[in-house]
């Protein structure tokens, strides 16, 4: 009797954590109030109806806030990561401020910005994305340093809508906050 109850209690435990995207490297929905995320030592809004999912992989956190067609591609990504050892805060601003261009990657912006009261650099890019969405997308990348750790918003969708979704996210960019 008291093995049956160890393995209840063990497999109830196993169902909430997973439930609970506490499992590191794994995909999880989260709960979000009032088209609030609250969590990882931020805060920002989202658009109405839309997917959030939290991705945590080794000291990395992605949260992924997808339109409701993920299919197209418009998306919006928080990723929290920490600063890169042996990296001066001025080394870092220099990689994010001047990133190298990638897989051939057209850049059309580079700006400075400013969220939640921190300096931020702004790249903006057209992307030939013919594996995941076949379909040229453009890509606004907002990066800024504070507290160890390297923020990034990242606002993706198809280049002949990007701009009918800039109100949609600048709900996010407006709203978000360290905490």
């Amino acid at each position: 009797m008291l093995t049956k109850n160890i393995g209840l209690i063990l497999g109830v435990l196993v169902l909430i954590i997973l439930v609970s995207g506490c499992v590191s490297g794994n995909a999880a929905k989260l709960i979000v109030v009032n088209n609030t995320y609250s969590g990882n030592g931020v805060s920002f809004k989202i658009p109405s109806n839309w997917q959030v999912t939290k991705v945590v992989s080794e000291s990395n956190i992605n949260i992924d806030i997808n339109k409701n067609n993920p299919k197209d591609g418009t998306s919006i990504t928080v990723a929290i990561s920490p600063n890169p050892k042996g990296m001066s805060k001025q080394d870092l601003i220099n990689m994010i401020q001047n990133p190298t261009n990638q897989d051939g990657n057209k850049e059309i912006l580079n700006n400075t910005t400013t969220v939640d009261g921190n300096t931020a650099y702004e790249n903006t890019y057209i992307v030939n994305d013919s594996n995941r969405f076949n379909q040229t997308m453009k890509e606004q990348q907002i990066n800024f340093i504070k507290n160890g750790n390297i923020y990034a918003l990242i606002f993706d969708a198809p280049v002949q809508s990007f701009d009918q979704e800039i109100s949609n996210f600048n709900i996010t960019l407006n709203s978000f906050k360290l905490l």
